[in-house]
């Protein structure tokens, strides 16, 4: 059995968001619609959801 946490801070309403977890930590930027999210290992995605369905994402690392 394994040990999982996680924990969503609000920091702006509906703008910025601050996730914890047990492997680290990842800020979130944006709306449901379209984000950018950085993460504690220098990963990060840039998504939108498009109407009908269709999502576009681009992940990236810190170099």
């Amino acid at each position: 059995m394994s040990l999982y946490y996680h924990k969503r801070i609000t920091i702006v309403p509906k703008l910025l968001h601050l996730n914890i977890g047990t492997h680290g930590w990842s800020l979130s930027l944006g709306t449901r619609r379209a984000h950018i999210t950085r993460g504690s290992g220098g990963h990060g995605r840039a998504s939108v959801r498009l109407p009908g369905g269709f999502r576009w994402h681009r992940d990236f690392r810190r170099r």
